[in-house]
């Protein structure tokens, strides 16, 4: 068997049909199709029963329920072929061709354990789709160092990729928002070497209700307990990468952060860091309030202007500047 298609399905039975019917249109048929499923009904069972894939589909109903992503690695677990292909149950191949062109991928670079393609990405809340593309920096910043996710995840979701299953892993199960980028990066620490096509040949939904990254985006709670139990990944002079430098910086603007207790707001530890000295994250948050990111940032040197002048204004200035900073899109003297 040269390929394992690992599909861990929860209902939605709408988008696997969607998903199965993709996979049967494929000229490449040789291999396996494993549905693990964390239903609590018989949705998805029933919806197996209409499909033939000529003896070389394996159902396993999960009891009790194993959740994201450990029914991930239940169908991973299974898988007999050389290849593994993870399919989530909303995504599908978007040509006939998809699937071989992703075995091509490995099959062409014997030196490499992973591979991924470009993603077409439904934005279904607006109608809208994008490709979803690494670019020439991107892919070198990761061949150079896997590191580099800690910015941004370039490769895409876990249906764009492939890897052989003699190096295959386990995803992280404490981890949710960042269970794609972790596994990528154990991956490709692994073996630096992988395969990469600009062919968009998955489609991919995305500001979907159902999926646990809806639930888990711009909760600081998750996103930076993530970031920090990923950086603890790194070695040293990986944490110095400018890269990762930058993806924390990000962060720090996103949550509002301004010192390290600002950590414990969202129920995350702060670093411990030397007493009286400027530790790492010390160093980045006052990086983050330069006069330099100040001028890049209008609307963080407005709001420190306003901080300043605030206390200092006649009533009827204070009123009329509440009103300019409502219009700016801007938190109140006070908020964070």
């Amino acid at each position: 068997m040269k390929v394992s298609i690992c599909i861990p399905a929860y209902r939605q039975v709408e988008y696997l049909r969607e998903t199965l019917q993709s996979l049967l249109t494929q000229d490449f048929q040789d291999f396996e199709v494993i549905v693990t499923d964390d239903s609590p009904d018989d949705s998805v069972r029933d919806l197996l029963a209409s499909f033939d894939f000529g003896g070389r589909l394996r159902y396993v109903r999960n009891s009790p329920a194993l959740g994201s992503p450990e029914n991930w690695n239940a169908a991973l677990r299974l898988a007999q072929g050389d290849y593994v292909k993870i399919l989530h149950h909303d995504d599908h191949f978007i040509r006939p061709d998809a699937l071989r062109l992703f075995v091509k991928l490995l099959d062409d670079a014997p030196d490499a354990d992973f591979g991924f393609s470009a993603t077409l990405v439904n934005h279904i809340d607006v109608g809208m789709q994008r490709i979803h593309c690494a670019s020439d920096r991107q892919l070198a910043d990761l061949a150079e160092d896997p590191a580099s996710l800690f910015v941004g995840n370039c490769i895409g979701a876990p249906s764009a990729t492939i890897c052989r299953r003699s190096a295959s892993l386990d995803y992280d199960r404490q981890m949710k928002w960042l269970v794609d980028v972790d596994y990528y990066y154990r991956m490709l620490m692994n073996n630096r070497r992988f395969a990469y096509t600009t062919e968009a040949l998955i489609t991919t939904p995305t500001n979907a209700g159902h999926q646990v990254t809806e639930i888990c985006r711009d909760n600081g709670e998750v996103e930076l307990a993530e970031a920090m139990a990923f950086f603890r990944k790194f070695s040293p002079q990986q944490q110095e990468n400018p890269l990762v430098k930058q993806g924390w910086l990000i962060l720090f603007k996103r949550f509002q952060m301004r010192k390290l207790a600002d950590f414990a707001r969202y129920g995350v530890p702060p670093p411990q860091e030397a007493p009286g000295q400027d530790g790492y994250f010390t160093v980045l948050l006052k990086k983050r309030y330069t006069f330099w990111n100040l001028l890049r940032d209008p609307k963080l040197l407005v709001r420190k202007i306003f901080y300043r002048l605030y206390p200092y204004v006649p009533g009827f200035i204070r009123r009329g500047l509440k009103q300019v900073y409502a219009r700016l899109g801007l938190p109140r003297s006070g908020s964070r």
